[in-house]
């Protein structure tokens, strides 16, 4: 306890205004760990928005590929929110009325997927009848590409198994059946839908798979299914989106690094500081030596001294940091107000949904960082305060 206040005292003593420059250093580790915590809370956002998105349209959480499992035998285990069969296949549609073509790739679904809840998050459809598809559900992006419109006729050509040859191509008309929006461009651009019955009546469901959406344990669902079937072909939203998982890994992985090196910057100057606060209270420490405090009692004492800064600076930039968090729209919003302010512009700050979160396990390994690397430049900075000799100090108060 001794230690703590002697070292608390020190750290914001008035005598030679050690006080502002501990206060300095202190609002340093708070802003360091401010920005830490709000780009990494809006880097957590921004991803786990778009696998969000990749999960509800594009890959789901599981995929798996079956002969003796249907989707009603997997939607009946413990962590399946929803199981749909599907099939897909790549086609070259061309638009009778303008002659413009796309190559897409044409899902259909068994079941009314359009009514999943975590599937109608993602994707809407605009226009049109989901429930009776006589044709195909474009999106508005692949309209404007090709200037389709509700109604034209549309020639698909696709590939499937012949009686004489294993692939033959084969031409079918289908009229335009309604648009639909998703929050994925890259999905809406590629993608079109059409009716399950008449898409397998053409290709057959040789090809079929079943798409899982999972409410609790991913890894328990796995195990699961392959209970029921050890045969079963089982891909994960992660597998099936490797490259684009392992960039934002990457990603993520870069801007840690980018910012603790933005950090190490803090450091050397809370190293440069440290040393400075220890100076001035040199002489107090050559003089608790005489007194009979032991070399270790005193190292801890003025290790404590920069210990408690970096501590009450951690505090302050944990709790500014989740306050700016929370409020981070509303905060994107006055910045935007005093930049039209100015310039008589918008900016893109509110366009931007920031669906900004960061957990207490990242957030204590954070601050744990930060402590580290306090500990370590603070320890540096008293280096030679602990080989000074007692006397040398009392006669010369200085190094």
């Amino acid at each position: 306890m001794f230690r703590f206040r002697t070292a608390f005292r020190y750290a914001f003593s008035k005598t030679r205004g050690q006080r502002v420059t501990s206060i300095m250093i202190l609002v340093g580790i708070a802003i360091g760990l401010i920005a830490l915590l709000v780009i990494s809370a809006v880097m957590n956002g921004l991803q786990n928005a778009q696998m969000d998105q990749l999960k509800n349209l594009e890959s789901f959480d599981l995929i798996v590929r079956s002969d003796s499992l249907n989707a009603e035998d997997i939607r009946s285990l413990s962590g399946v929110d929803q199981a749909f069969r599907f099939i897909e296949t790549n086609a070259l549609i061309v638009d009778e009325t303008s002659e413009n073509s796309q190559s897409i790739r044409i899902r259909a679904f068994e079941g009314d997927i359009f009514e999943s809840q975590r599937f109608s998050k993602s994707l809407t459809v605009i226009s049109g009848s989901k429930d009776n598809m006589a044709g195909l559900l474009f999106s508005y992006t692949t309209r404007s590409r090709i200037g389709i419109s509700y109604g034209d006729s549309i020639k698909m050509t696709f590939l499937r198994r012949g009686k004489t040859a294993t692939i033959v191509p084969y031409s079918t008309h289908l009229p335009v059946s309604g648009f639909f929006s998703s929050k994925m461009s890259e999905f809406s651009s590629s993608t079109a839908f059409m009716d399950y019955s008449i898409l397998s009546g053409i290709i057959g469901t040789d090809e079929a798979k079943i798409a899982v959406y999972v409410s609790e344990n991913q890894k328990a669902v796995v195990q699961s299914i392959m209970k029921l079937d050890p045969d079963a072909v089982i891909i994960t939203w992660q597998e099936y989106n490797k490259a684009l998982y392992s960039a934002l890994m990457l990603e993520k992985t870069l801007m840690y690094v980018f910012l603790a090196f933005m950090f190490l910057i803090i450091c050397v100057n809370l190293k440069n500081s440290t040393r400075r606060l220890l100076s001035n209270k040199q002489k107090e420490g050559a003089m608790l030596r005489a007194l009979g405090c032991s070399r270790k009692s005193v190292n801890a004492i003025f290790l404590g001294q920069g210990l408690v800064i970096s501590i009450l600076g951690e505090i302050l930039g944990v709790v500014l940091g989740k306050i700016l968090i929370a409020n981070l729209q509303n905060v994107l919003k006055l910045v935007d107000n005093v930049v039209f302010a100015l310039s008589g512009s918008r900016t893109v700050l509110t366009q931007i949904p920031f669906n900004a979160s960061i957990g207490a396990l990242e957030t204590a390994l954070v601050c744990l960082f930060i402590f580290l690397l306090s500990l370590i430049f603070t320890s540096i900075g008293c280096r030679r305060i602990y080989r000074s000799e007692i006397m040398e100090v009392i006669l010369n108060a200085s190094y």
